[in-house]
């Protein structure tokens, strides 16, 4: 059974990460690794991450119970190291705790895994890229790599999977992602669709929503690491733009079912109103995308006005003042 890595991104989200993890280690795929990066300025997550593997009582509050209990046994197989440690030698512990030197946003984080696994992972193995605040059903791992090894998916380079709600577990989250380069604007396939919607009922996607994405190998040593011109956003379409000129195209797998709390750590939940913050990654990033894959025409400016007046037009004068301000930067 080929291995996976599984890459966790942490930044002030020890709940969420705990929560994940739990419903990671009763996945039924039998040969996996999970790499945990923390972001988190302090050295506060990390001892609580130390504690947890540990056996320390922990109480993890989920949705998900028949996914997140009974807890893993404890101690678990693990090693907390640093950055640097991390870059220069191998791991064989089942969870590998790494704190980055900063945070430099999530290309940036991601991608001291990534830069790990290129040096010392298997070459005919696979990569999950997924975001610490989500609960995995059991076979989703199963369901990614059996999809991934299809005959007729050997060029695919990024795999998807069924996003759903967690708050709203019946709800589609997202299949995966659509572009309009008329107007440069993305929005979420399947968005609000009942959970048990068909594949055949949506339409293609242009790219992996970021929360999930599985890649072989080989891919990765082809197309290369996330681009770290974005601090959050874009990485997933720069990652599919670019592997599309090598070749290589992009899918989900409907059977995999990941539960997405979306944007827990960035303030970017669509339960409540996006922050400032969320908002000014996001055009910051939309502007980086298009400088770098098309031109910043007339059609840039014009869709940028248009987002300024749905944000003025919902109140969001702070958002409408922050999107304008990335369209001149």
């Amino acid at each position: 059974m080929k291995k996976v890595y599984i890459v966790l991104l942490n930044y002030k989200g020890i709940k969420d990460t705990l929560e994940c993890l739990e419903s990671l280690l009763k996945l039924d795929h039998p040969n996996f690794q999970i790499f945990v990066v923390d972001n988190t300025e302090a050295q506060h997550d990390q001892d609580l991450f130390a504690d947890w593997a540990q056996g320390k009582p922990v109480q993890i509050d989920t949705a998900f119970e028949n996914l997140v209990y009974p807890l893993a046994v404890k101690p678990v197989d693990h090693i907390i190291t640093s950055q640097h440690e991390f870059l220069v030698g191998g791991f064989n512990q089942k969870i590998v705790f790494v704190k980055s030197d900063r945070n430099g946003g999530f290309s940036a984080g991601n991608n001291i895994a990534l830069r790990h696994i290129l040096k010392f992972g298997d070459q005919d193995s696979f990569i999950w890229l997924l975001n610490n605040d989500t609960v995995a059903e059991k076979d989703s791992l199963s369901e990614l790599a059996a999809f991934a090894g299809m005959e007729e998916n050997k060029n695919t380079g990024i795999i998807g999977c069924r996003l759903v709600y967690y708050y709203t577990p019946d709800k589609i989250q997202a299949v995966g992602g659509r572009f309009n380069e008329t107007f440069f604007i993305s929005e979420h396939e399947g968005e609000g669709q009942p959970v048990t919607t068909a594949k055949s009922n949506f339409r293609k996607i242009d790219y992996v929503i970021g929360a999930s994405m599985f890649v072989p190998y080989t891919f990765l040593h082809e197309v290369g690491l996330l681009s770290e011109d974005y601090f959050l956003y874009y990485e997933e379409l720069d990652w599919t733009y670019r592997a599309r000129k090598k070749g290589w195209s992009i899918d989900w797998c409907p059977e995999a079912i990941v539960y997405h709390k979306e944007g827990a750590s960035i303030g970017s939940s669509y339960r409540e109103k996006k922050s400032l913050f969320s908002e000014e990654q996001l055009f910051k990033s939309r502007r980086i995308f298009i400088k770098k894959f098309y031109t910043l025409s007339g059609k840039f400016y014009l869709s940028g006005l248009l987002l300024v007046a749905n944000r003025i037009r919902k109140g969001n004068f702070e958002a409408a003042a922050a999107v304008a301000k990335t369209m001149y930067k």
